[in-house]
C-alpha cells in the first residue's frame, strides 16, 4: 500500500515513453523504462527485502552539495565500433539513514539529513561529436 502512495507507473511521458516515478527522501524521481539506446543495468525500481530502495535511472543529474559534485548517467560510444552504444545509469540506493548514488565504478554516500543539498535535474541522451583535428587515430573515420 505504501508504495502504492510514493509511485506512479504506467505514466507516459510527452514522446510516448513508459515512465515511472517515486517520492523518495531526494524528492521525486522519474525513471523512463525506454531510451534511444540501451541501460546497462536495465532501468527501475526495487524495493530490497532489507527495507533499502533501489533505483536505477537515467533520466536525471544530480548536483550536490550545492554544485560541488555533479552525477550523471554516462553515453557510452565505442571509438572502435561507433554503431556500440549504451548508458550507464545512475544507480541510487537508499537504505538506513544513507543514500548512495554509482555510476560505473565511482560511487558517492551522502545521509538522508543531507538532501536539501541535492539538486535534480533532468538528463538527456546527445552524442556530442568530437573535432577530429588533432587526428588521435580513434578508427572512427577507418583512416
Amino acid at each position: 500500500m505504501k508504495e502504492k502512495e510514493n509511485s506512479s507507473d504506467g505514466g507516459k511521458t510527452e514522446n510516448g515513453r513508459k515512465v515511472v516515478e517515486r517520492r523518495t527522501a531526494l524528492g521525486m524521481i522519474k525513471v523512463d523504462m525506454e531510451y534511444l539506446y540501451p541501460c546497462v543495468p536495465q532501468p527501475g525500481i526495487t524495493e530490497e527485502k532489507d527495507g533499502g530502495l533501489l533505483i536505477i535511472t537515467a533520466s536525471h543529474v544530480f548536483r550536490i552539495r550545492n554544485g560541488e559534485t555533479e552525477i550523471s548517467p554516462v553515453l557510452y560510444q565505442n571509438c572502435m565500433h561507433p554503431e556500440k552504444i549504451h548508458i550507464d545509469p545512475v544507480q541510487i540506493r537508499i537504505d538506513s539513514g544513507e543514500i548512495c548514488f554509482q555510476v560505473r565504478d565511482q560511487q558517492w554516500i551522502i545521509r538522508e539529513s543531507e538532501t536539501s543539498s541535492v539538486e535534480i535535474l533532468p538528463w538527456e541522451a546527445k552524442i556530442k561529436k568530437r573535432s577530429c583535428i588533432p587526428c588521435t587515430n580513434c578508427g572512427r573515420c577507418s583512416w
